[in-house]
């Protein structure tokens, strides 16, 4: 049995998609079947219910994934362990969305570096729902994220607050806006970006209100803005200038202005898996986070 085996049952319990869990361990769907094939041939059984339309777990397949868990676990300290002594200082890896300037200098400079202050940080940007699936998989240490999961294996730290706001054309019915209502959008399609969740349940009055939701993955940088600048079409967004998604947006054509006063709060949080938050681990940056974002940051 390989580790790479149980790396790779576990990608596909937690996803219960063969696809979905080769895309998160970059590989192909092909050399993943036959990896959980090995497994279950070296362990006697079926680990999986291959269905038509969905996979499910067996007996032997629940059996095995806390024992995976745990192995997992323990080997991931190993290596972090092992790092910390043959390099002298802490790889942190961190995933981050779209967020200002003073918030990814706060973490690494008031939080991390006050605690290891030869941590070798890198920045990746993700967004949400890959950093949480990295962090749970040990791929990164930490994350800054704009939603919680249920999962009980992840904590959560509110580190900043901002106003959320629309981007909008610039026609005069917007640009004399001081706030938007659901009143204002009306009859407008509502472009969402990857990683946007337009069903949350704060955006109920609003969503009832677009002609339609259409969802733009595009890589064309500028092509929400221009899409957004043409007419009939708006987006959500921060309200807060120093954003990179509002200077992403703020473009000719386009204006922003934040939502009704009433509207919920944009919140980014810091993430990490509770299990980790021991004394040899993330224990004491977690504690340093607890005590500079006592007070959230509101942008």
């Amino acid at each position: 049995m390989e580790i790479r085996h149980l790396r790779h049952f576990l990608a596909v319990a937690d996803t219960l998609n063969y696809s979905r869990a080769a895309e998160e361990l970059h590989i192909s769907a092909s050399p993943l079947s036959r990896s959980i094939q090995q497994l279950e041939l070296e362990l006697g059984g079926a680990l999986f219910v291959r269905g038509t339309r969905k996979v499910e777990l067996t007996q032997l397949g629940f059996s095995l994934n806390p024992y995976a868990t745990r192995i997992l676990d323990e080997l991931d300290e190993l290596e972090r362990e092992a790092a910390r002594r043959v390099r002298g200082h802490v790889e942190l890896n961190i995933g981050m969305r779209s967020v200002p300037a003073e918030l990814t200098g706060a973490l690494v400079g008031d939080v991390i570096k006050s605690v290891e202050s030869a941590a070798d940080v890198r920045l990746t940007p993700l967004d949400s729902f890959t950093q949480m699936d990295q962090i749970i998989t040990g791929r990164l240490s930490l994350g800054l994220v704009n939603r919680r999961s249920e999962d009980q294996r992840l904590d959560y730290l509110p580190v900043l607050t901002e106003t959320a706001g629309m981007a909008l054309p610039d026609e005069p019915r917007f640009s004399a806006l001081a706030e938007v209502t659901p009143e204002d959008v009306v009859g407008l399609q509502l472009l969402t970006q990857p990683g946007a969740d337009p069903r949350a349940p704060q955006l109920a009055e609003f969503r009832n209100a677009f002609r339609a939701i259409v969802p733009v993955d595009s890589d064309i940088i500028g092509g929400i803005s221009a899409m957004i600048a043409q007419g009939g079409s708006c987006c959500f967004t921060i309200a807060n200038p120093t954003a990179p998604w509002h200077r992403y947006l703020n473009t000719d054509g386009v204006i922003i202005r934040p939502l009704q006063a009433s509207y919920e709060r944009a919140i980014t949080y810091l993430c990490w898996r509770v299990d980790r938050n021991n004394e040899g681990d993330l224990g004491p940056i977690v504690g340093r986070a607890r005590e500079r974002f006592a007070t959230v940051l509101a942008l």
